[in-house]
């Protein structure tokens, strides 16, 4: 589902990723492990085609996504469900709202968005909290927003950015349960993380990352 062939995407500083491999199959849930500056949200920035590629080829489900206009972009992201560390919820609008957004901006009629947002807040395991304010939520609950967000459009891809980083253990591991899930509802999924304690049990693969380059 996902492609890299000997990827290099750097920004300011010659920070970045260097000449990087691997892939991601279908309904797989994939780890990127390292330090904080070791590349992690460099490699779903590039997935996600908000940086640019020096060299190598990125392919998402079976098309080169490399080069790509601002149209093909924006198809592109139709694939791809992101979930941030941060949460980036809208803290002025409704958990619906939050939820709903990605489809609005796909034009998807009302009708259909209410019975999307209504099964995901199920899946997720929330059902009554679509008249609540992020702010209104725990860390855990956000993070569960996030996810539901990031599947209410049914993507082909999950991009999750060290969704687990500002949780507690008994939170980050029902965090990875839903992860896991997603993989069997036809998702695949790449997770960044530094911490391996969290990720050790779960007997999946992973990639390692340092200064950019990959370890293992």
């Amino acid at each position: 589902m996902i492609k890299f062939k000997k990827v290099t995407a750097t920004y300011k500083e010659n920070k970045g990723i260097f000449n990087v491999d691997f892939e991601v199959k279908k309904k797989e849930l994939l780890f990127i492990m390292g330090p904080t500056g070791a590349g992690k949200s460099t490699v779903l920035r590039s997935i996600y085609r908000d940086l640019n590629i020096n060299s190598g080829s990125i392919f998402l489900d079976n098309e080169d996504i490399t080069n790509c206009s601002n149209r093909k972009i924006a198809l592109v992201r139709r694939k791809i469900g992101m979930i941030f560390q941060d949460f980036k919820l809208i803290n002025t609008r409704t958990v619906f709202e939050n939820i709903a957004l990605p489809l609005r901006i796909e034009g998807v009629y009302y009708s259909d968005i209410k019975n999307k947002v209504k099964n995901v807040l199920n899946k997720i395991e929330l059902p009554n909290v679509e008249k609540s304010y992020p702010l209104e939520l725990s860390g855990g609950e956000q993070q569960r927003v996030c996810i539901a967000r990031a599947l209410v459009k049914n993507p082909k891809v999950i991009l999750a950015d060290e969704p687990t980083g500002n949780l507690d253990p008994n939170i980050s591991d029902e965090i990875l349960d839903l992860l896991e899930s997603c993989t069997r509802n036809g998702s695949s999924v790449l997770m960044s993380t530094h911490n391996f304690p969290l990720i050790k049990p779960r007997n999946k693969r992973f990639i390692e990352l340092n200064q950019g380059k990959m370890v293992s």
